[in-house]
């Protein structure tokens, strides 16, 4: 594998594994005054301190769908139409969630807070039915079968959690924090399931070329 195929992938990994941890310490970090069972993971702007870390890690995720489509692109990944357009729909989500600022109450809604809300969701729902659609594509491609059911598992979860996140918008007594970061972890899963088979099919594509540039080298000495 070379260099420049690899590091897209690995860059992918590395951002979105940062941004997740940074929520994480976020969520530790600002328990007595974000209830990780109870509030968005979007209160930590509202915090001395919160603010730039939130903005880092949402940076951080952006940059990490622009490595993955650069990566894919690379790669040669089969996705499709459909695949693409809804990948662009979850990296618009980022976008709106980063822009505009979620509601400081939900008893005092605000048009920002509206638009955070929708781009939330766009943002939750559009990965999982992305890699969904795509692990049904790769299942057909020899080069990328072996691949296709971890990101269908991925994408598996990423629904499921998702779905229960939006539940509890409707459903007061459930656990909207919780279900978010839930949520918001399947979303990492799914980005590394896919990263990670983009290296390994990048890998193989490099694998035939070696022992014929090794021969070559003979050849000339």
């Amino acid at each position: 594998m070379t260099t420049r195929t690899a590091l897209a992938p690995t860059l992918t990994l590395v951002m979105a594994a940062a941004a997740q941890a940074i929520i994480a310490g976020l969520t530790f970090g600002f328990a007595a005054d974000v209830s990780p069972w109870r509030d968005p993971v979007s209160d930590y702007a509202w915090h001395r301190g919160g603010r730039p870390l939130f903005t880092v890690a949402i940076l951080l995720l952006l940059a990490a769908a622009a490595a993955l489509a650069i990566a894919a692109r690379r790669a040669a990944l089969p996705s499709g139409p459909l695949v693409s357009t809804l990948f662009l729909f979850w990296t618009a989500g980022i976008v709106v969630v980063l822009v505009f600022r979620s509601n400081v109450s939900a008893a005092e809604p605000t048009v920002s807070g509206g638009i955070h809300r929708a781009g939330g969701a766009v943002l939750f729902a559009s990965l999982p039915l992305a890699a969904w659609r795509l692990s049904t594509r790769l299942r057909a491609e020899a080069r990328w079968a072996a691949a296709a059911p971890t990101i269908r598992r991925g994408a598996l979860a990423g629904v499921v959690t998702a779905a229960a996140f939006g539940t509890a918008q409707v459903i007061p007594w459930l656990p909207a924090g919780l279900l978010e970061r839930a949520a918001l972890l399947a979303e990492f899963l799914i980005v590394a399931t896919m990263a990670l088979a983009l290296r390994r099919a990048a890998g193989a594509a490099q694998a035939p070329l070696e022992p014929a540039a090794a021969d070559a080298g003979r050849a000339v000495r």
